[in-house]
């Protein structure tokens, strides 16, 4: 097997890091998302115009560098930070939020060389508590090339041996030349990675130095992006490399971060195109990810413009998974956004490892690669085995790290959860994403105690402790649990038509099992309605007065497990005899939203 002598020594979270050349004569730059308030005069005019105008009426000069959704556009101004530049803009009437466009970075901590054979994928033993168990999910399911997994990261090489049969055309959303590195102006239809090294003509270039923030060092590519898109799906039972835990499945790669990381507007832009939503002047994408992979952090609290877009993704049925950080503090952006499965990295024995970042914001632990028990001329004993290019700049052969590489950090962790995922979607593809996260977390293994340790949030001088549910998540990732769980009954609803008083709708059951009974009730309504055949797979339901209805399915398989799904109903008044011909279609329209069918609701109960 060939190995990387070399990784990147530039990944957030190295102490290897040096400080460049102060630079306290290059003038501050501002980059800043801005969401106008829908009755903004600066809506009546071409999009392109409106950061100049608006930068005008605070009396600075600016510009729009690009809408991250039809909704966002991004303002670049020079001589202010993005920090005041944010602050004055959200002082305009007109303006919903601003906030700072800010970096984020790969979370993983590649040092030296180790380890041969991906442990993280065994079952869990006295010695390593926190492996996965993911060769016994692989009896349940293989996996589907019909779920596909986005990989939002610094690109992929097409061309790796384990890679290609299962990669998507992808997308690159690096918006900076500059940052992007691949000779390509702007966003294109090309997702590979050229490498995020930076040369010593890098270090010296102000621009690039002032993007980074003024304190970075030459480093090699750390081929990012192909390392966890391998952990993710490296292509299993062909004889050559590593195999990917989530089997058949397919990787969307997004590419967003470049030489310096990536800003929040062409991640949160990468997202949402992933997720099959539209990005202004992009194409539609074709093949829309159900989970979206983000190995990737910076500091901040979530801001609005992320929070905004994890709502937009969850509402179309996409799971986003993200990495809590290697700060060994306060969950980062954007896994410590509500709805965003965040997921620390714990130790082979379930400790929380040093250098991740924990709180109440972490949904899950997995393992993130660990180095123990090191003495000079030994090799890591806990890393991860990845595909990754064997150039140290630009691209070369392909290859695998291995003994002689160190591949550690909470990017690490992100694809073992975002490939279970896929594997849980292949048994159950009625799974929602809500359903997906709650089902990981109750499939999780209790954390074990280390009497050396103190508990989290206290820690060690390295950053270790012992994890609990406040501070790590529901446990630590299960694979063949979660894949096991996921084939739980699922319940959803299907409505005929729009509701209209008096009018006989069709309800009809749907899940992923064969159940043996159906039980058809109304939970909320202005009235009484009644159902045609209450105990059937198919049933009828007319409402007497119009209004918002709620409707329960409960099912019930052949060995006595329940499971229950809700639907709202609006239900419109009858049209009147005068037929002004609006009524019917208004209501039609309407029910687009309405009808969040909850396939996979809140009030699910399942038992044995």
């Amino acid at each position: 097997m060939k190995t990387v002598l070399t990784l990147c020594t530039a990944l957030l979270g190295l102490g290897a890091l040096l400080a460049g050349p102060a630079a306290a004569e290059e003038a501050p730059e501002a980059r800043v998302i801005v969401k106008l308030k829908p009755g903004s005069p600066l809506k009546q005019i071409q999009a392109t115009s409106r950061m100049k105008s608006l930068g005008e009426r605070i009396g600075i000069t600016a510009k729009m560098l690009g809408q991250p959704s039809p909704e966002l556009q991004v303002m670049r101004a020079s001589g202010i930070s993005s920090e005041a530049l944010a602050s004055r803009l959200s002082r305009e009437y007109d303006v919903e939020y601003a906030v700072p466009d800010r970096i984020k970075r790969i979370k993983a901590l590649p040092n030296d060389p180790l380890f041969s054979h991906q442990w993280y994928l065994q079952a869990a033993s006295p010695t390593q508590l926190a492996a996965t168990n993911a060769q016994a999910a692989w009896d349940i399911t293989s996996g589907t090339s019909n779920v596909v997994v986005a990989v939002v990261d610094t690109g992929v090489r097409f061309e790796h041996e384990d890679l290609t049969a299962k990669l998507l055309p992808g997308y690159d959303f690096v918006l900076d030349d500059l940052n992007s590195g691949d000779g390509q102006p702007g966003r294109d239809t090309d997702a590979s990675d050229p490498g995020d090294y930076l040369s010593t003509s890098d270090v010296a270039n102000a621009t690039l130095r002032a993007m980074c923030g003024g304190s970075f060092a030459t480093h090699n590519s750390s081929w990012h992006g192909t390392q966890v898109a391998g952990i993710v799906a490296a292509e299993a039972n062909n004889s050559r490399g590593i195999a990917g835990i989530g089997g058949a499945t397919r990787i969307l790669p997004i590419r967003a971060l470049g030489k310096c990381g990536g800003y929040d507007s062409d991640i949160i832009a990468g997202m949402r195109w992933a997720a099959g939503l539209a990005v202004p002047g992009l194409p539609a994408n074709p093949n829309p990810a159900r989970i979206i992979n983000l190995s990737l952090a910076g500091e901040g609290t979530c801001s609005s413009a992320y929070a905004s877009v994890v709502a937009e993704i969850r509402a179309v049925g996409a799971l986003i998974v993200a990495a809590a950080g290697n700060e060994t503090s306060p969950v980062e952006e954007p896994a410590n956004c509500a709805g965003v499965l965040g997921v620390a990295g714990i130790r082979h024995m379930g400790t929380k490892v040093g250098y991740s970042s924990y709180g109440p914001e972490v949904g899950i632990s997995a393992p993130a690669g660990n180095c123990v028990n090191i003495l000079t001329g030994q090799p890591c004993l806990f890393p991860f085995v990845n595909t990754i290019n064997l150039g140290l700049n630009g691209p070369l052969g392909n290859g695998y790290t291995g003994v002689n590489d160190v591949t550690i950090g909470t990017s690490f962790a992100v694809p073992l959860v975002s490939g279970t995922a896929a594997l849980m979607l292949a048994a159950n593809p009625l799974l929602g994403e809500s359903e997906l996260m709650a089902r990981i977390k109750r499939a999780a293994t209790a954390f074990p105690v280390d009497a050396t340790l103190p508990t989290c949030p206290a820690v060690t001088a390295d950053g270790q402790c012992n994890c609990t549910t406040t501070t790590c998540g529901a446990g630590m990732l299960d694979t063949a649990a979660a894949v096991a769980l996921a084939l739980e009954p699922t319940a959803g609803i299907t409505v005929s038509a729009a509701p209209v008083v008096n009018t006989a709708i069709t309800l009809t059951a749907a899940s992923n099992v064969s159940p043996v009974s159906w039980q058809w009730i109304q939970i909320s309504g202005p009235a009484t309605g009644s159902f045609g055949s209450p105990a059937a797979a198919s049933t009828t339901f007319t409402a007497t007065s119009a209004g918002s209805y709620t409707i329960r399915l409960t099912i019930t398989d052949a060995i006595g497990r329940t499971t229950s799904a809700d639907a709202s109903l609006t239900v419109a008044s009858a049209p009147s005899s005068g037929g002004g011909g609006g009524g019917g279609a208004t209501d039609l329209a309407s029910l687009t939203g309405i009808l969040a069918l909850a396939l996979f609701a809140a009030n699910r109960r399942n038992r044995a």
